[in-house]
């Protein structure tokens, strides 16, 4: 299959990126001069620069140019490294991260509902005593949504069985000092252990312009249910724009405090 002459001018602006020959934020060579380069069009070196702003690599500003993408993601636990952490929690979680990136404004925005439990979400939930509560059906929705700089920068949707949450701290739409960790220790009940699903997706445009999303950038996706045993205590869903943000595991005995080192790598890295 021969190769179109917009993939050939994709290919050369991607292996220049490879090979960091433009840093993040830098301009790149116009239209004008990458159609003289490579011998094609210049509606032809459009359509490859676009190809790489659909892959998000590239940033085209009206007027102004193509910029070589700036992702400057933030590092955070996916996990917490004690167990009396909480990776969820903005606090602390990773707002020190964003301000010692220079971002001063950084908050969290609570909403709570009650629902009927969707079939994914009793799919998650549904184990154990709440199969024979009269309640059944119903969720407890804690949705939290955390800014920084003013814009939405992560969103996080925890459900509950309302046989745990109905009546408790968790219906509150208030900030939780210890997180939902704490609140779930404080109601008695023992987060042993977790499990995680991480993928990605692209946004939809509802979510591309609430997280104010240029085309080519996809959703990190990061899904938990935490079990007290075999029964599931929540399900929280993560929705972060993955040029902003980068998960970090780890294993065996780690320290509580995390060497600076891994906090300062990042997946973007030429």
């Amino acid at each position: 299959m021969s190769t179109t002459k917009k993939t050939v001018v994709a290919d050369y602006l991607r292996d220049a990126l490879a090979r960091g020959v433009y840093r993040p934020g830098e301009r790149l060579p116009g239209e004008e001069e990458l159609a003289e380069e490579l011998d094609v069009s210049r509606a032809t070196a459009r359509l490859g620069m676009r190809i790489l702003q659909d892959e998000g690599r590239i940033a085209i500003q009206v007027g102004r140019g193509a910029f070589v993408a700036n992702h400057q993601p933030i590092t955070h636990l996916a996990e917490p490294v004690t167990a009396d952490g909480d990776s969820g929690s903005l606090e602390s979680g990773y707002s020190s991260r964003l301000r010692q990136a220079g971002h001063g404004d950084v908050d969290e925005r609570v909403r709570v509902s009650l629902d009927t439990m969707r079939p994914r979400v009793a799919k998650r939930l549904i184990n154990g005593p709440e199969q024979q509560s009269p309640n059944a059906g119903l969720v407890v929705i804690r949705a939290s949504e955390h800014l920084v700089d003013g814009g939405l920068w992560q969103t996080q949707i925890t459900y509950f069985p309302f046989s745990i949450a109905n009546n408790t701290a968790l219906m509150t739409p208030e900030h939780l000092a210890g997180g939902i960790a704490g609140a779930m220790r404080a109601l008695g009940f023992h987060e042993e252990w977790n499990r995680d699903l991480v993928g990605a997706r692209m946004p939809s445009q509802e979510e591309a312009d609430a997280f104010g999303l240029g085309p080519g950038t996809p959703l990190l996706v990061q899904e938990r249910v935490t079990y007290e045993g075999q029964r599931p205590l929540r399900f929280t869903e993560t929705f972060m724009p993955a040029n902003r943000h980068q998960l970090l595991y780890t294993g065996g005995d780690a320290p509580e405090n995390l060497p600076a080192v891994d906090t300062d790598l990042s997946i973007f890295e030429h």
